[in-house]
């Protein structure tokens, strides 16, 4: 049961991962569209960073979703 619990907790963790990485994307990207951006043309360096941060939050996210023998597979 406790193997249970640790799979099932590795996946919400990681699912909660890509969903906060693609929230963090979508929030740099349109911080100048929703106001809370620092203005100026196109993307700042500051969003440019929060959106790397994001991809890479997401990425991780999925590679523990889809590591072999790992969550993925139940085990």
């Amino acid at each position: 049961m406790a193997r249970f619990r640790d799979a099932t907790t590795s996946r919400i963790v990681a699912y909660s991962a890509v969903v906060l990485g693609l929230a963090l994307v979508a929030g740099a990207l349109l911080a100048d569209v929703i106001g809370i951006g620092g203005g100026g043309e196109g993307i700042g360096w500051k969003q440019l960073i929060a959106a790397i941060a994001g991809v890479i939050t997401a990425l991780s996210g999925t590679a523990f979703l889809l590591k072999p023998g790992g969550l993925a597979s139940g085990d």
